[in-house]
């Protein structure tokens, strides 16, 4: 089984960006941690943006419900009072991962808690978000893995590629970002960027589902903090 995946994107003021970034690392990602979250993946976009590009993984939306999760806001002073008015741009999504490449088979199995072996650690992803008309989706999922997806496979740097689609919505920030996104690890920036500039990698996917696909938007990030939960997965 895989976790849902989770997108939380936003600018920083850059007299803040500092302070920001030891306030993730020492105290928000941990607490998420605590409140369930499998994973806090924290990356900072240097193609596209918005700048931060957070990729967590998550066993349910209930989580966003949760008592934990809701107390993170309660305790947490400089959330509430600095941190959400230093940033724009922000939104929260949460996508189920409906098809991926390169993820090892037995992260795919059934079971109560997902493989490690399936997380979400490389040191660099790109993202592209865009929506797919409805009589189109079966065609982009088999586009993707009979083509694309096989031929970044083939490309230096790639470790695993992951479709997701937008499963519910945050009950405090509701996403309006594009319906899906095609997430790509990769072990380095130069290696990513070798794969196409952004009007490229929208150009394929145009190319392929003509007027059927819309809202095309892509980044590159690397790697700033990352935390997983050790008791969550298993080997």
């Amino acid at each position: 089984m895989l976790p849902l995946l989770y997108v939380v994107r936003m600018d920083v003021e850059d007299d803040y960006l500092g302070e920001f970034v030891k306030w993730y690392d020492t105290r928000h990602g941990p607490d998420l941690i605590d409140t369930g979250f499998h994973s806090c993946n924290a990356y900072h976009s240097v193609v596209g943006g918005p700048l931060i590009c957070n990729v967590y993984e998550v066993p349910d939306l209930q989580i966003f419900s949760s008592e934990p999760y809701v107390d993170v806001r309660r305790r947490d002073t400089q959330l509430v009072n600095e941190v959400l008015h230093k940033i724009s741009n922000h939104s929260n999504t949460t996508y189920a991962q409906v098809q991926t490449v390169g993820v090892p088979e037995a992260a795919l199995s059934p079971g109560d808690r997902p493989s490690r072996r399936g997380a979400v650690t490389s040191p660099v992803v790109s993202t592209l978000r865009l929506d797919v008309a409805g009589v189109a989706e079966d065609r982009f999922l088999s586009w993707y893995r009979a083509s694309e997806g096989l031929r970044q496979t083939d490309r230096p740097g790639f470790i695993a590629g992951r479709v997701g689609r937008q499963n519910g919505k945050h009950p405090l920030f509701p996403s309006s970002q594009p319906d899906w996104i095609v997430l790509t690890e990769w072990a380095t920036v130069d290696e990513a960027i070798e794969d196409g500039a952004p009007d490229a990698v929208a150009d394929r996917y145009r190319e392929a589902l003509g007027s059927d696909v819309s809202n095309l938007t892509y980044n590159i990030a690397s790697l700033s903090a990352t935390l997983l939960n050790a008791t969550n997965w298993t080997v």
